[in-house]
């Protein structure tokens, strides 16, 4: 725990310059699965915000997209799609208008970060990344909506 700490002290002091930070896990264990479709799903509560997690195989994304008959590309490279929805903790009114970065951290500790891209569709802001190793990966988001800045992280593992 006090690894995990220290990596989001760390990310949150010299990656995003916060004054504060703040983490709160509030995990809804299994996470959500359909017949076709593997989706792992976490609700975190941070700061009055409830951030999902939503982490899908590419193949599964692709589906997803097909069926909703939407025109979105993956990016090449990436296995992995990972969406972000964000409501106020209290009225449950989705935020819409947030910036949202996120930092995945792979097993043997190498990081991507990307600026997550508000889908209005889906009222949720994604991006794609590589998981492309077993073991647990460590999802950190930033979300800054007005001048409200909060972070939050998740494990995800592979096996």
């Amino acid at each position: 725990m006090k690894k995990v700490l220290s990596v989001l002290g760390l990310l949150g002091l010299s990656f995003f310059l916060l004054p504060s930070l703040s983490v709160a896990q509030h995990g809804h264990g299994a996470g959500m699965k359909e017949e076709t479709m593997k989706m792992d799903t976490r609700e975190v509560l941070v700061e009055g915000m409830k951030i999902t997690f939503m982490v899908m195989p590419n193949e599964d994304h692709r589906k997803m997209l097909r069926d909703m008959k939407m025109k979105e590309d993956i990016e090449p490279g990436t296995t992995h799609n990972i969406t972000v929805a964000l409501k106020d903790g209290k009225t449950e009114k989705e935020i819409t208008d947030a910036k949202v970065n996120m930092k995945v951290i792979d097993p043997k500790g190498k990081d991507q970060i990307k600026a997550l891209k508000y889908e209005e569709t889906m009222k949720s802001y994604d991006a794609y990344f590589t998981l492309s190793e077993k073991g647990k990966y460590q999802i950190i988001v930033l979300v800054k909506a007005g001048d409200q800045k909060s972070t939050a992280g998740i494990y995800y593992e592979i096996k």
